[in-house]
């Protein structure tokens, strides 16, 4: 009988762990970090090819399972002269991410660009090369900051789609249509190649294989403007889950720079490109 009462206690035990997993892995789980809860509610798009949205939700579920990580992006982007031509700049950018809320962006281009400091519900910004800067509260979270600067600013920042908690939702809201189109390599890197379709943009999405489903490439191609000049990023030198200082999301305001309006800063094309939820107006 205490035979019987082992075996029971040890299949119960069993059973419970079970449980507890599986709680664990769908996010639904009280131990789990609510904060990541909407990166596992995914609803798939069914203009989207199955293959090419699992392979999108996998690098959701990647990223939006990480408390805190750094990425650099080495990027090229035309400007449109007149109605028929286009020159090529380049650009680079560094983003430093706590999920808890903190967020650090520097774009920096040949035509100018901005860096970005959100520090619990603070936001500042300034401009570059003008130093014009600014200040102004949102949302204490990143997703509602983000969702914030795009509502009352038209403003999305470069790359800032690989930012949400749900970064699957935040990709495809105004997707059409989307496609595999195999492997090839990024930076020597093995990746698997996506192509999606909105009304105004296209975009290309290069997503590493293996353990690491990270982005590694984007193309943004603005197909109703004339000449469909485009956006690309090479993201590069990834880093996951390890510490990030606090001093990096304190804004470093210059002493000559001169405050002005949100607005003012955030409306001008040059500075507000690279997003799949920016549109050709934003160009």
């Amino acid at each position: 009988m205490v035979k019987e009462m082992r075996i029971n206690l040890k299949t119960t035990a069993i059973f419970l762990f079970a449980v507890f997993m599986i709680s664990i892995v769908t996010g639904n789980s009280n131990i789990a970090n609510p904060i990541y809860t909407n990166a596992f509610a995914q609803n798939t798009n069914p203009n989207i090819d199955p293959q090419a949205a699992e392979i999108l939700q996998n690098m959701s579920y990647f990223l939006g399972s990480k408390d805190e990580y750094t990425f650099k992006a080495e990027v090229m982007f035309d400007q449109l002269i007149t109605s028929n031509r286009k020159i090529q700049y380049s650009a680079e950018e560094k983003v430093y991410l706590k999920k808890q809320g903190n967020m650090t962006i520097e774009y920096v281009s040949d035509l100018g660009g901005y860096k970005l400091w959100f520090d619990g519900g603070k936001l500042t910004i300034l401009e570059l090369p003008t130093n014009f800067s600014s200040v102004a509260t949102v949302p204490a979270t990143i997703d509602q900051a983000l969702l914030k600067l795009k509502e009352q600013y038209n403003f999305t920042p470069a790359l800032s789609d690989f930012l949400f908690i749900n970064t699957f939702r935040a990709l495809t809201e105004k997707v059409t249509s989307g496609s595999y189109f195999g492997s090839s390599k990024v930076l020597g890197v093995r990746c698997d190649h996506l192509a999606f379709v909105q009304p105004d943009i296209d975009w290309q999405l290069w997503v590493e294989t293996g353990k690491r489903q990270i982005p590694r490439k984007l193309v943004i191609t603005y197909k109703e403007l004339p000449g469909q000049p485009q956006f690309i990023a090479i993201l590069k030198d990834w880093v996951i889950d390890r510490p990030i200082t606090n001093f990096a999301f304190k804004a470093d305001l210059p002493k000559s720079s001169q405050s002005t309006d949100m607005a003012e800063i955030l409306s001008k094309p040059r500075i507000n490109m690279g997003s799949v939820r920016s549109t050709s107006n934003n160009f």
